[in-house]
């Protein structure tokens, strides 16, 4: 497995928690003893859909042990917000860079149910058992939740988001979760 910058893991942490107005000179000076990558370059904010930050970004660092620094800054504050720091790799960043902004492709037919609202510690049982009332076989679902949460188990149970495979089945999901909002 890689771990330089090109094509592999990289050396990453995702922050989560920063005030929205903060600038890649704030980043920096929080992670004052960690050596990131190509300055302010290395600090690459997530936007919203409309363009407004959305309090995370992708802090790239020259190395593992810069890395391990930066996770010992986690839930410290900045202001008056603490801050969150995970590990990340280049896979997810690129993910998340492409597809949040202002330029990121439709997300209507994406394949994904944005789940708002789950409790820290809902399981995938708990989202299957919520969508059992669909007549279509949830097997698809199940297996691609698991997936999701092997593979970005730091983005769970955060991310909000449960890949579906079958659009007829994002249909059925949509209209469940309607009907249920309707009966309170």
């Amino acid at each position: 497995m890689m771990l330089g910058t090109e094509g592999g893991e990289g050396f990453v942490v995702k922050v989560r928690g920063l005030p929205w107005s903060c600038s890649a000179d704030e980043v920096q000076r929080f992670f004052s003893d960690c050596k990131i990558q190509n300055g302010a370059q290395g600090i690459r904010f997530i936007y919203t859909r409309e363009g407004r930050p959305s309090g995370e970004a992708f802090v790239e660092l020259e190395s593992e042990d810069e890395v391990k620094l930066a996770l010992k800054k986690d839930r410290e504050t900045m202001g008056h917000r603490y801050v969150e720091v995970f590990k990340s790799n280049n896979v997810e960043m690129d993910w998340v860079l492409k597809h949040t902004g202002p330029n990121s492709p439709d997300t209507a037919n994406d394949g994904f149910v944005r789940l708002r609202g789950l409790p820290f510690g809902c399981s995938k049982e708990e989202i299957v058992q919520f969508f059992s009332g669909i007549s279509k076989s949830l097997r698809a679902v199940e297996l691609k939740l698991e997936l999701t949460m092997i593979h970005h188990e730091n983005l769970w149970p955060c991310s909000d988001q449960v890949p579906v495979t079958d659009l007829g089945l994002a249909e059925g999901i949509t209209a469940l979760d309607e009907e249920r909002a309707l009966k309170g």
